[in-house]
Order: structure tokens, then sequence, then C-alpha cells
């Protein structure tokens, strides 16, 4: 197995770091990954609001106002509001606007992590160099991944690749495309380059990758179609990527890597990613309802069986294959 204790990520540390009790650190996390997407989402599901639902919205509001200018109570229509909102909330501005402003949580990591903490990017696993070809390296393994796990579906007839669908332009996909960039970053910066070597200061590499998994996968416990088994894969996708991104000593492979399994899940297969329903793809894979448990159902492909066995298989790979592009020392 791969010594991951000698990594050289785990290693580094910058004079004059500040160390938090464990209960802030938790804090911290805990305030990004939330309340972050909260107030992100807030701006732009008030414009979206008036750009995609304008009309609704302002009969509601010119409803509220009519009533209360007419000596009235000035109630709005719950249900009429409840839908409008859900409306809102499914629309493709709106989801795309969220992907974006996953940039926040970049900013406010790095923040934390350079002001509050006095710690190098480099802590975090953020360099320039080699970062082009770590990068490379992750979409290589993202595409392959979510690929093999579509793949794996659809020959269990669990899933049935329907062909090619295309007719969505350029300019769209290209926005998705663009969000998930930040999306993926947003998220590996925060759990494996941040919250992982936070613990790794405190605790020895396993539990620090277990811990921030763990975290991870609840993260994604209010998802529309989750189960139990989703939630067992998101956690193995958690300890895949905080291995990956200990052994490459670098968390730019790992944003990398989520970013591709996201776009190849969405983008090129037509799938929902997380149990959010895709925006564009250039195919099109239906799922058999009666085998979620397989393909994953309405969560997406990574919540069923496949995914599972992917996983699994990438787990044994990380931990034991070895490592390339390094010559052994002669014996004298």
């Amino acid at each position: 197995m791969f010594d991951f204790s000698s990594s050289p990520l785990l290693a580094r540390r910058t004079s004059g770091e500040r160390r938090f009790r464990l209960l802030f650190d938790f804090v911290i996390l805990w305030a990004i990954a939330l309340f972050v997407p909260l107030l992100t989402g807030f701006v732009p599901g008030m414009l979206a609001s008036f750009l995609l639902g304008g009309n609704g919205m302002l009969k509601i509001l010119n409803d509220a106002l009519s009533a209360g200018l007419s000596g009235g109570a000035g109630t709005v229509d719950s249900d009429a509001y409840r839908a409008l909102s859900e409306q809102i909330t499914a629309g493709t501005g709106y989801r795309i606007a969220e992907l974006f402003g996953e940039a926040w949580t970049v900013a406010i990591v790095i923040f934390v992590c350079v002001v509050i903490q006095r710690r190098s990017l480099a802590t975090m696993g953020i360099e320039k160099r080699g970062a082009a070809g770590r990068y490379g390296i992750g979409l290589l393994f993202g595409v392959l991944l979510c690929s093999a796990t579509v793949l794996i579906a659809c020959l269990s007839r669990a899933s049935t690749f329907e062909g090619y669908v295309g007719g969505s332009g350029v300019l769209l996909p290209l926005f998705v495309l663009l969000g998930y960039v930040i999306q993926g970053a947003a998220e590996e910066i925060l759990f494996h380059g941040f919250f992982m070597t936070t613990l790794a200061r405190r605790f020895r590499w396993l539990p620090s990758v277990l811990i921030s998994a763990l975290f991870f996968s609840l993260l994604h416990v209010t998802n529309a179609g989750v189960t139990m088994l989703s939630l067992l894969n998101v956690f193995l996708f958690g300890v895949f990527l905080g291995l990956f991104t200990i052994r490459t000593g670098s968390v730019i492979g790992a944003c990398a890597l989520h970013t591709a399994w996201n776009v190849t899940e969405e983008l090129v297969f037509g799938c929902s990613v997380s149990g959010f329903s895709p925006i564009s793809g250039l195919f099109r894979v239906t799922t058999d309802a009666s085998r979620s448990v397989t393909n994953g159902g309405a969560f997406g492909p990574e919540g069923g069986l496949a995914a599972t066995m992917v996983l699994m298989l990438a787990l044994i790979a990380v931990l034991f294959l070895p490592s390339f592009g390094k010559k052994r020392q002669k014996t004298p």
C-alpha cells in the first residue's frame, strides 16, 4: 500500500500558523458549507424571481398590495407563492447562478486559511508548479470513472442509452461547464484542501480522510432522491478524493476529477447530478425506476450500485497501485 503518511502535502507547514480548537474548525467548515450557498443563492433567487417568473411574482405582490391599500390584511396566496418558488429554483438560470456562486466558497476558504489560520496556499495543495498536468490527469480519471459507472448501469439494463440528443446550442452547455469547474473546485478546496489538511494537523492521515468524507456526505443529506446507498457512495467518493489529494500532494487534480465527473454525468450523458435534474446533455440515458438501487434513480448514477463498484475499484487503485514515473534505485 502507498505510504500516505509520507505525502509532502501533510508535511507542509507555514511559520507562524495559528491553531484553534477543534470545535472552531468544525464551525468554520459548516458555516462555509451551509451558509455561503444560502447567501449566494439568495441574490440569484431574487433576480430569477423577476427574470424567470416576473409575471407571477408581480401578480402576487400586486394582490398583496391591493388588499393592503383597500384596508385588507394584505395576505398572499401561499400556494401560488410556493408554486412560483419551485418554478424559480428549478429554473436553468437559478441553477447556473448557484454554481457560479460557489466562487464565494473558494474566496472565503482562502481568506480563512491565509488570514485567520496564517497558512500558505501550498498547505492546502494549491501550487502553480505542475498544476496543469495534475488538472489534466484529474479530468481524465473523472471522465473514466463516471463513464464506467454509466456503462455498468446500461450493461445491467438498469439504464438505457437512448443516443444523441444535442439541440441545446453552445452557450448554455458552456455556462454549465464553467459552473461545474467552479463548483468542483469549491467543494474540493473546502473539504480536502482546507478541512482535511486542518484535521491532519491533529490526527493521522486516515481519520482526517474519513472525517472529511463523512462531512462531505452529510452535505448531500437533503438532496432530492437521496438514499442510504447514495450517501454511502458520496462518502466513498469523498474518501477516494481525499486519498487522491494526499497521494498527488495537491488538491488541483481532485478539483478536476470532481468537475469532470459532474460534467460527464450531465453534459455528456444527460443524467441527474446528486439529485439535480440535468440542464443539458449531448446524449440521453434513461433509467428504469424499478432498478434505482443499481442506476441511482433520481439522485443520479452516483447513487446506485454501479457507482459503488466503480468507487471500490478506484479506492483499491489509489491505495495499492504503484506510483508512476519513479525510477527504482539500483542496489549496489
